[in-house]
């Protein structure tokens, strides 16, 4: 893990976002042009951490866009790994998410800056007593595979992203990360600290998903959960 998150508390800046949920172990690009969060990312980039929680806005954000709407307090927090910085003053940026994260804004002082900071505390997953399932870890991405197969058919590029021997917890937020599109859905993937419930909530959107996908298909059925 990144020495910055083994503080039990960081001050860190944050970037909320419409419907966008950041898992661990994921990569997201982002274009930077708004003048607030321009600013934040030449302090991040200023700072030994380069650090960033990304949250998700909640519903409704769009009446308060220019001020500060409701966050999810359960967010991403990523490292920035590659930048550019743009002829028009705008950042180009690749975010390497590193864990999950609870933010409070509340615990800091008022600032002057521009954009929102809050003080983090790193979330840590737990493990069924027992560990995880292993038959259930490989339902998942026996499943997951399945679907990537269809999803390639349309997307001829399309590479998953997860390997074999990924831990149960980085497995599934990597899936989640490229199968699940519901943003609700995202957010309650990401606040799920339990990764044997988090497998198994992901293997039934899975199952979902593949049968959208493929209801013609008799290739094979979707594992059922026990």
């Amino acid at each position: 893990m990144n020495p910055w998150l083994t503080q039990t508390r960081l001050e860190i800046p944050v970037f909320p976002l419409p419907k966008l949920v950041l898992f661990p172990g994921t990569w997201l690009p982002l274009h930077i042009f708004e003048p607030r969060y321009r600013a934040l990312l030449t302090d991040a980039l200023a700072s030994e951490a380069r650090l960033i929680a990304v949250a998700q806005l909640k519903p409704g954000w769009e009446q308060n866009y220019d001020g500060r709407p409701a966050i999810y307090p359960i967010a991403g927090v990523g490292r920035i790994v590659k930048h550019a910085k743009n002829s028009n003053g705008t950042f180009d940026i690749v975010l390497e998410s590193l864990a999950r994260v609870r933010l409070d804004e509340d615990e800091l002082e008022p600032s002057s800056l521009p954009y929102r900071r809050a003080a983090a505390t790193v979330l840590r997953e737990r493990t069924p007593k027992g560990g995880v399932s292993p038959s259930e870890v490989s339902a998942l991405l026996s499943l997951a595979t399945r679907v990537a197969a269809l999803v390639k058919r349309a997307l001829p590029g399309f590479v998953m992203q997860a390997e074999d021997d990924d831990t149960p917890a980085l497995l599934s937020d990597r899936i989640a990360d490229q199968f699940v599109l519901d943003p609700a859905t995202r957010q309650d993937l990401l606040e799920t600290l339990d990764v044997g419930l988090r497998i198994r909530a992901l293997t039934l959107q899975l199952a979902q998903l593949h049968l959208a996908l493929s209801p013609n298909d008799d290739s094979g059925s979707a594992p059922t959960m026990h």
